[in-house]
């Protein structure tokens, strides 16, 4: 399994998300720290769960970052999230992110 496919099953298992896309970024990041050469460094993670209602971006990130803790440790080098509610995703109308 892939890092790609090993983000995503973590937090659909600990976070139930109503949507989840785990995006491999580093083919943006070659020469850069961090990078390896065949990437699996750098992600992105746009995430909707009703596990973050009443909890800050912030404790939101912490969240997360306990989920993959293994591979933040390991693997991932650079991890941007975006984590909202279902309501703040409808309150941003059509298209979310």
């Amino acid at each position: 399994m892939g890092m790609t496919e090993t983000i995503d099953a973590r937090l659909r298992e600990g976070l139930s998300p109503s949507h989840l896309a785990v995006t491999d970024d580093s083919h943006h990041h070659i020469g850069h720290a961090g990078y390896r050469e065949g990437g699996e460094s750098h992600f992105s993670v746009e995430i909707v769960s009703e596990k973050f209602i009443g909890v800050n971006r912030v404790n939101r990130q912490r969240m997360i970052h306990e989920l993959l803790k293994a591979e933040l440790v390991s693997t991932i080098h650079a991890l941007q999230i975006k984590a909202n509610t279902p309501d703040e995703i409808k309150a941003m109308g059509t298209g979310g992110f």
